[in-house]
């Protein structure tokens, strides 16, 4: 259950008391740590890979406009 969660916890979407519970799953279990430890070095190597861009608001607008038509729907809707 806590490695489904990983992804969301990492991207910071889940609530406090989710947050609270895969914390202390963590501290217990082995298993799930090199899942997470590897989601974060993961994120950390693209985070790090991505060229460092100055999007403007109409690019933002037009990429959101194009993902939504795929079917994406974005964060907060």
């Amino acid at each position: 259950m806590v490695v489904r969660q990983l992804w969301p916890y990492l991207d910071e979407v889940i609530s406090e008391p989710q947050r609270e519970r895969i914390l202390h799953h963590l501290e217990q279990c082995t298993d799930c740590t090199s899942h997470f430890d590897f989601a974060r070095a993961f994120l950390n190597a693209v985070s790090a890979a991505a060229p460092k861009l100055d999007a403007s608001d109409a690019l933002r607008s037009r990429v959101i406009e194009a993902l939504t038509a795929e079917g994406f729907v974005p964060a907060g809707d």
